[in-house]
């Protein structure tokens, strides 16, 4: 599991990357099929925290392990709409409960 907690910005980013690639590649050499990305602990997130993400999805794609992102907190979950990438993501939100519906 990789847990990501406090803020995910700019200046974050780089650490936090170069760590979920070394779990990743742990994770490829002992012939895990899925790794879960717990994102509840995040407090501040900028589009670097999406370019995180986006990498570990690649990296985690190209080794044949299926990468759970769960827990994003609100701002995620906007800014992955924002720039189109919900879908690529499939980030499940901190909660189910959505307050403003799309028509």
């Amino acid at each position: 599991m990789l847990t990501l907690s406090g803020p995910l910005t700019h200046r974050e980013a780089p650490r936090v990357l170069r760590e979920g690639e070394a779990q990743l590649g742990q994770a490829r050499e002992a012939g895990i099929a899925a790794l879960h990305v717990d994102c509840a602990g995040l407090l501040q997130v900028d589009s670097s925290a999406l370019a995180v993400l986006l990498s570990w999805q690649r990296t985690a794609h190209d080794a044949g392990i299926a990468l759970d992102i769960a827990g994003a907190p609100q701002a995620l979950s906007n800014l992955a709409t924002l720039y189109g990438v919900e879908s690529l993501l499939a980030i499940a939100p901190a909660t189910a409960a959505h307050h403003h519906a799309r028509h």
